[in-house]
């Protein structure tokens, strides 16, 4: 059995460190399963929308492109990398989600697609101004030292979250300080940074306590198993109660209308107790698998309700 299990190691380690073949995987299929554009792009362009309705510029088409995709390709070099950094464990815990270690693609053609992903956001960015541009640099170096295993915030207890906390609240931002007409300092600007914010914590919060057994057996220490499951759950929960008060308190003063909230809501919590229906033995499996649809579909929903009715 060891012999074996040695033997996988050295087939893992060979796949891992095939640097030299830049082109092994760079197809459109392995970098749309790299970038999972699935888990944040219409929240990126939901956060750029409404920091621009914020900035009075909400109908310029052409800076929600630009701020939008502009975060987007910052997200795309941010889970390349993390998927890249994060292969040698993946491939021991035989991952099923990340094809770097599955070999169907190199670490070094994901820390070139990641590179590029990188170059294109602040190019983009630069095009949108100084101030965007600034705010996708931090958003990259940040989930730079999230991820880069020679600092690995992701495993230390508490700064995971507070990354979390910098990255949401940034996403807005980008946008909501792209115009210099005396918004940074608006009144409602620090209540909606910390919505989106809270929501980026609450989603890897909601990760962690999913994976809870198999990060305390393999020793991880992320927030949640440090403080514990318990704990956690309470701590999510009083995280969510101010995110919805915060909501209720955007929506009577203004920034966000009734209908987008409600069709998040319902997109959002109805696609979630649809795919826990189809498979109520699997329950926990089949949220956590269907959340990040869910939020970016109502994120869509929102969206569309927001502009068009």
């Amino acid at each position: 059995m060891k012999g074996v299990l040695d033997l996988t190691q050295k087939k893992g380690k060979g796949v891992l460190n095939d640097n030299v073949n830049l082109l092994k995987g760079l197809n459109i299929p392995i970098i749309l399963s790299l970038a999972r554009l699935h888990v944040y792009m219409p929240i990126c362009f939901f956060s750029t929308m409404v920091g621009l309705d914020i900035a009075n510029i909400s109908h310029s088409f052409m800076s929600l492109m630009t701020i939008g995709f502009a975060n987007t390709f910052a997200l795309i070099a941010t889970f390349v990398f993390n998927d890249a950094e994060d292969a040698p464990e993946d491939m021991l815990a035989r991952s099923q989600k990340n094809v770097i270690a599955l070999g169907k693609v190199s670490k070094g053609t994901a820390y070139l697609i990641a590179a590029l992903a990188g170059t294109i956001s602040l190019s983009i960015a630069m095009s949108a101004g100084l101030v965007v541009c600034l705010i996708i640099l931090t958003i990259l170096v940040t989930t730079f030292l999230y991820s880069w295993r020679d600092v690995r915030l992701k495993a230390m207890p508490f700064w995971d979250v507070f990354t979390h906390v910098i990255v949401g609240g940034l996403m807005f931002l980008s946008s909501a300080w792209s115009s210099q007409r005396g918004v940074i300092w608006e009144k409602h600007l620090l209540f909606v940074c910390l919505i989106f914010s809270l929501g980026t914590v609450l989603a890897l919060l909601s990760h962690q306590l999913y994976d809870y057994e198999d990060d305390l057996n393999a020793k991880v220490k992320t927030t949640v198993v440090v403080i514990g499951k318990k704990s956690a759950c309470w701590f999510s929960g009083g995280i969510f109660l101010l995110f919805v008060f915060l909501i209720i308190n955007e929506y009577r003063s203004g920034v966000f209308a009734l209908k987008s909230i409600i069709s998040f809501w319902v997109v959002t919590v109805g696609l979630i107790i649809l795919s826990i229906m189809l498979d109520p033995k699997q329950a926990a499996y089949r949220a956590k698998c269907t959340v990040p649809w869910a939020v970016n579909a109502g994120a869509l929903s929102a969206i569309i309700t927001w502009n068009f009715t």
